[in-house]
């Protein structure tokens, strides 16, 4: 998964599948620790959409590599999910 430098902590990001609510897996290092910056839901069109969906989604608690959406069904789109590592 990309990781962005320059910034004092890394930045990681990870493109996923849409789908019901519940829980997302996620590559790359996604820990518990970690903050959630965004979560886009991407939906194809002409043209496409991006909505701000993190207020609806958070790291599951003590699972590494996944976010849980408790309100929106994405099945169709995609989730652009950006995290900064807090180790």
């Amino acid at each position: 998964m990309p990781t962005i430098s320059g910034f004092s902590k890394a930045i990681q990001s990870a493109l996923i599948p849409g789908g019901p609510v519940g829980a997302f897996s996620v590559p790359g290092d996604l820990q518990p620790s970690d903050t959630l910056l965004s979560v886009l839901h991407i939906i194809d069109g002409s043209p496409a959409t991006a909505v701000e969906r993190k207020s609806e989604f958070t790291i599951t608690a003590g699972k590494g590599n996944s976010v849980t959406n408790t309100t929106t069904v994405t099945t169709g789109g995609f989730l652009y999910v950006t995290w900064v590592r807090n180790d």
